[in-house]
């Protein structure tokens, strides 16, 4: 996957109150680490769709959720703790499962169960310009590419399957391919 996006602004502070303290900037993600990649409408083995028992990490750190955009399962907790050393408030009321995890601070970590197969817009109350998303899928067969834009999914069964890349602020791009038993099956997109 290749991926050209422009550089944006730093976001204005809503607070610099005294529970505010400094920091390092966290290096912002190579664009393709914005981008999931998943098979759509694969259907279900019998006994469904084994769902992981560990909960998926977005960490609040630098005034920056990391990963910008995480990948779950439906049915996945995903665990937000918070690395700074001042308060944060993770909220979403924009489709999919809505939640507010209230403040806490330093240390700290709330808990929040996705269920509806959607794209979840997680902010931070009290820090405006913190955004990420979680993309809650109905199956198991999605990734993140890695920082060259590299990736790997296993598991499709044999059969032409739609694939889809999507990025949180460009439209999704949709291609097909055809698996066949014991061949690996090749994708290059630029977008």
């Amino acid at each position: 996957v290749s991926l050209s996006l422009q550089p944006r602004g730093q976001h204005p502070r809503y607070y610099r109150g005294p529970y505010r303290a400094s920091h390092e900037d966290d290096p912002t993600p190579a664009p393709a680490q914005s981008v999931v990649v998943y098979v759509e409408d694969v259907p279900a083995p019998t006994e469904g769709w084994p769902v992981p028992a560990d909960p998926a990490l977005m960490r609040q750190r630098h005034d920056r959720f990391v990963p910008h955009v995480l990948p779950v399962m439906r049915g996945r907790t995903v665990s937000f703790p918070n690395d700074d050393n001042y308060f944060h408030n993770v909220f979403s009321v924009v489709a999919g499962d809505r939640f507010d995890l209230g403040r806490y601070g330093e240390g700290d970590t709330r808990l929040q169960t996705f269920q509806d197969p959607a794209v979840v817009v997680v902010r931070c109350e009290i820090h405006p310009g913190m955004k990420a998303f979680i993309l809650v899928r109905d199956n198991p067969l999605f990734t993140i590419p890695d920082a060259g834009g590299r990736f790997t999914l296993r598991g499709i069964p044999s059969g032409t399957w739609s694939i889809v890349l999507w990025h949180p602020m460009r439209a999704s791009l949709r291609r097909t391919v055809t698996i066949r038993p014991g061949e690996p099956a090749t994708l290059d997109v630029s977008f």
